[in-house]
């Protein structure tokens, strides 16, 4: 497909157009430095268009793959703290000081979406196509799926929030695919309407992943937070984050999902915690579901629900937990009727005072705790620099006395083992640049990590006289391949297709009511036009032999996987 014609913002056919009739992006767009320049090629392959999010450790672009022909999400890690890009240019300059942290940034970056990589079968997650290194930094290919976010989903329904019964049938089953991310060590961080996308299928997918840096207050990086979907310890230095944190952050989309309006942010909770839920919802909403809103918004992670698997159980009311939650927690309602009122006494009251200024005492210590730890790091450190600098004056001075010391022959160099170290590390190294001239080379390897090195062309120990080439062979991971369409082939024909494109067939026979012809293909999984794993199993659906006698009528079935949510066609 030629791509002259793409609209940068969309993908879409432009003509000779000047602005975009699907988006209205003007052919004349210019995208201003440091994001990349429109129609810059990543990786020989994915053509950069119009950014569609920033913030955090990068941007997203829309971008065309030109192998594939489809759209497609690329994030770069452009952390715009630290580094510049002039207009124009490909590559990023790392900001003086930075070196340290966009170095440790990448390698996070690129770790993650290793990681999310192979969870390509989640549902609720964009498939993972490609992991690139370039231009000093590092990318991620996704899947793109044209959707739009809960929030305005939310915002362009007739109350702005939904029923239970229909607000289950698309948050449930995220939660499937957050157990799963956090048993692989991922945690979001970062979940809230605006990064839960919803597809024309009704599917919810989960996207806005970062590096959890990006996601925390105290560190190197701009704090990427959406206020209301944040847990208390992502705003503490001194937090502790883990499962319990995406469990508030779902919680809390649940409430807006349900209530139709944002919860208080936390940090301002821990203050005053004026977290209700109105009477007019309480009184349609089920006791259970009331419950585990209130034990997944808790502010302090050792009351509130510790795990995904524990947050779908009380949501779903299983028996078990309703009993337990019956005897912990009483959800506050705000105006509830009478016969859901709890009796609340003047120990009560004052308990709770008593609680809260506890907990802002505990916070004013930490705070002091942390302000003395950075005044003794700073003195250390001036200490140490001292001591550092005389020592090095003594030891240059007795080099210079001592005129018996043999001279070393530089001259000669030892070549290191680098396989199995960062390529981006190594290429990027002062002094290995002095040593050697590296140049790399890549190719496909399933056991070794995307832009982590295989082998080298000089063996480890050679000695090898200042600037020798070296050529180091890079991984890029995992090769995928575009499966065919098989469907109508014979079997035979099918099988040979798709083994000789290098994936491993398996053959599922479907019942034949003896109108179709046995042998042939109906369909495969993976579906035809996705990306599976070289060397992976591919499963033909093909009907079956014909039965001897046929039935006098033959019963048709129809099945709707579609859910009831209003008028989504009219969204996009």
């Amino acid at each position: 497909m030629l791509t002259d014609n793409l609209c940068m913002g969309c993908m879409r056919e432009l003509g000779e157009e000047k602005v975009c009739p699907h988006c209205g992006l003007h052919a004349d767009f210019v995208q201003e430095s440091p994001l990349l320049p429109l129609r810059t090629v990543i990786n020989d392959r994915y053509i950069i268009g119009k950014a569609i999010s920033s913030g955090g450790d990068g941007v997203t672009y829309i971008a065309w793959d030109r192998e594939r022909n489809v759209a497609v999400a690329v994030r770069e890690f452009l952390p715009l703290e630290h580094i510049t890009r002039e207009f124009g240019e490909r590559a990023i300059t790392v900001k003086k000081d930075s070196s340290l942290v966009v170095h440790d940034g990448i390698m996070a970056f690129l770790e993650l979406w290793r990681k999310i990589a192979r969870l390509r079968d989640l549902s609720a997650l964009k498939p993972v196509i490609d992991i690139v290194t370039e231009n000093n930094t590092a990318y991620s290919v996704s899947e793109y799926i044209e959707s739009i976010t809960l929030r305005d989903f939310l915002l362009k329904s007739r109350t702005g929030y939904l029923g239970w019964d229909q607000a289950k049938t698309l948050l449930m089953p995220v939660l499937s695919t957050l157990a799963t991310m956090h048993e692989a060590g991922i945690y979001h961080l970062g979940i809230s309407p605006n990064t839960l996308l919803l597809g024309r299928d009704g599917k919810l997918r989960l996207t806005g992943f970062m590096i959890s840096d990006a996601r925390l207050t105290n560190t190197d990086y701009n704090a990427e937070l959406i206020k209301g979907y944040v847990p208390y310890e992502q705003y503490d230095p001194n937090g502790k984050v883990g499962a319990w944190s995406d469990v508030y952050a779902f919680t809390a989309v649940v409430y807006r999902t349900l209530i139709g309006s944002t919860p208080d942010d936390s940090s301002e909770r821990v203050v005053n915690d004026k977290l209700l839920i109105p009477a007019k919802f309480a009184e349609v909403l089920p006791a259970y579901l009331v419950s585990a809103i209130h034990n997944g918004l808790q502010l302090q992670p050792e009351d509130r629900i510790r795990t995904i698997d524990d947050l779908r159980e009380q949501l779903s009311g299983s028996p078990s937990t309703m009993a337990t939650n019956k005897i912990k927690y009483e959800a506050p309602i705000e105006d509830a009727p009478k016969k859901q009122e709890q009796p609340v006494t003047t120990e009560d009251e004052e308990a709770e005072r008593k609680r809260r200024e506890k907990l802002r005492r505990e916070q004013e210590r930490k705070q002091e705790q942390t302000k003395t730890l950075f005044i003794t790091f700073g003195i250390c450190v001036a200490i140490g620099l001292v001591v550092l600098g005389g020592w090095l004056f003594a030891t240059h001075e007795k080099a210079q006395k001592d005129n018996t010391t043999p001279t070393e022959d530089v001259s000669l160099v030892s070549v290191p083992n680098f396989a199995g170290q960062s390529y981006t590390r190594i290429s990027t190294d002062e002094v290995q640049n002095q040593r050697f001239k590296i140049t790399a080379k890549y190719e496909y390897n399933n056991k070794v990590d995307v832009g982590y090195i295989i082998s080298q062309s000089i063996e480890e120990g050679q000695q090898v006289p200042y600037g020798t080439e070296l050529v180091l062979t890079v991984s890029k991971g995992t090769e995928y391949i575009d499966i065919p369409d098989v469907s109508g082939k014979d079997y035979t024909d099918a099988e040979k297709t798709l083994t000789d494109a290098g994936f491993v067939v398996k053959k599922v026979e479907k019942s034949n009511d003896g109108t179709h012809q046995a042998g042939k293909v109906i369909a495969s999984t993976p579906s035809a036009g996705t990306s599976a794993e070289r060397g992976s199993e591919v499963y033909l659906q093909v009907w079956g032999a014909a039965p001897t006698t046929t039935s006098a009528s033959t019963t048709k079935s129809s099945s709707n996987f579609g859910i009831d949510i209003p008028r989504i066609s009219d969204l996009f």
